[in-house]
């Protein structure tokens, strides 16, 4: 099997293809970027069909190493607790299963494209109004602090779908 490595915030995963051409991730990566103890009830739960083991080359020689398919790495990343799962859940709650209800279907790219476009100029339009009240500069240094992190997080949506798979 061919090795590659996918890089989620500066944290490789190790990745294989199974005859389907289907990735497989590396088990002990993701607990690990995850904080997920892997003697947890959580793993306990992963649908056994969705498990391979792989011999692959190590720093310590050909070893065995546990495979996870895309489902249950995604049922890992929904019981984690850490940021960036919680982000990913988030974004997954909140973007991508309302745009598939809603159309049928997702492009990252272009819903990233679309939302970010819509909140600068909602920002653009919110900054151009301007306010001299109190009550309105509240409400309007929330209103931004809430664009800036909707807009980082569309610009990190971006990036993720220009990064792929390294070989």
């Amino acid at each position: 099997m061919s090795l590659s490595i996918f890089n989620f915030n500066n944290n490789g995963v190790r990745i294989v293809f199974d005859v389907n051409g289907e990735p497989l991730f590396c088990l002990a990566d993701v607990c690990r970027i995850l904080n997920v103890d892997r003697t947890s009830r959580l793993l306990r739960d992963l649908d056994a069909k969705g498990m391979a083991d792989c011999h692959i080359l190590t720093n310590g020689g050909t070893q065995k190493v546990k495979f996870v398919n895309e489902p249950n790495l995604y049922r890992i990343i929904f019981r984690s607790n850490k940021p960036e799962a919680l982000s990913f859940q988030n974004w997954v709650f909140s973007e991508v299963l309302p745009t598939i209800r809603k159309t049928g279907s997702y492009s990252a790219r272009q819903t990233a494209y679309e939302e970010l476009n819509r909140l600068c100029m909602q920002e653009k339009v919110s900054r151009d109004k301007g306010t001299f009240h109190s009550l309105g500069m509240h409400r309007r240094k929330h209103e931004k602090h809430l664009n800036a992190v909707r807009i980082e997080t569309c610009k990190a949506n971006l990036q993720l779908t220009f990064e792929g798979v390294a070989q």
